[in-house]
């Protein structure tokens, strides 16, 4: 017998945040962009 993949979906929103003019990272979770922020006081999303 063969094992099967299982496959994992995450439905979580992918939030894009630019950092700086050159930095764009993407975080899953309206938390992780509150830390970006305090590290990057002039981050802004990007939709």
């Amino acid at each position: 017998m063969m094992k099967t993949k299982i496959i994992i979906l995450d439905n979580r929103p992918k939030i894009k945040i630019k950092l700086d003019y050159k930095t764009t990272i993407t975080v899953r979770s309206m938390d992780a962009y509150k830390v970006w922020k305090d590290k990057y006081p002039e981050a802004i999303l990007v939709e």
